[in-house]
């Protein structure tokens, strides 16, 4: 995903005269109407539910370096290095256009509630579950099947490993379902970004014609 906000042709015929002030206007006005698409488009995500993704965009304003232009351009992208930015960019079109997902390993492991997660707020994955509390047991439920974790209460919260020591000790162990496996999921339609990209396909036009009537 990918906006660009940019001056075609040139603009030093409707200024009176070339000057660093009407460049730095114009240049100026390019990078605020980048930034604040960038921002609806992180609040967008933010209303859908979708917690920091939005933290994935960025803009950039050209040329940049504290230089300005009667031929300025900026643009909106999903920040971070070709992988990264790549599985970023294909999330969000997921969510921008909805999408079918599926495993190239057979199965796609939704987690649910119960899964624990990982320093970094992620969900852990079906082999981290399994190395906390130990193998996971299956049970096939029509198209899906279910992994559960076999657990036992925490005395200071939470769950922990059912171990023999702690089944010896008369505390009860419990199946906790934590996964559940999918050959594939679809993902709805949550954001319409391309609704916030035509509207500026209008407003910025108009805040470039607002400064040429106030030059």
């Amino acid at each position: 995903m990918r906006a660009s906000v940019i001056i075609t042709g040139s603009l030093e015929k409707v200024f009176d005269e070339w000057s660093d002030q009407n460049a730095r206007r114009l240049t100026d006005i390019t990078e605020h109407a980048a930034s604040t698409m960038r921002d609806e488009m992180r609040s967008a995500m933010s209303g859908a539910g979708l917690g920091n993704l939005g933290r994935a965009l960025g803009y950039a304003a050209y040329p940049g370096g504290g230089t300005y232009s009667f031929h300025p351009a900026a643009e909106v992208f999903v920040r971070g290095r070709a992988p990264s930015a790549a599985k970023w960019e294909g999330i969000i079109d997921a969510f921008n256009e909805g999408a079918t997902i599926r495993s190239k390993r057979g199965w796609l492991a939704i987690p649910t509630k119960n899964c624990p997660k990982g320093s970094r707020g992620r969900f852990l994955t079906p082999d981290q579950v399994a190395e906390r509390f130990g193998p996971l047991r299956s049970v096939a439920k029509g198209r899906v099947v279910l992994l559960f974790a076999d657990v036992i209460a925490g005395k200071s919260g939470g769950v922990r490993r059912a171990t023999a020591g702690r089944r010896a000790q008369g505390r009860e162990a419990k199946l906790v379902l934590m996964f559940v496996l999918v050959r594939e999921t679809t993902i709805r339609k949550r954001l319409d970004l391309d609704a916030i990209v035509t509207r500026w396909q209008t407003r910025y036009p108009a805040m470039i014609a607002e400064a040429v009537r106030e030059r």
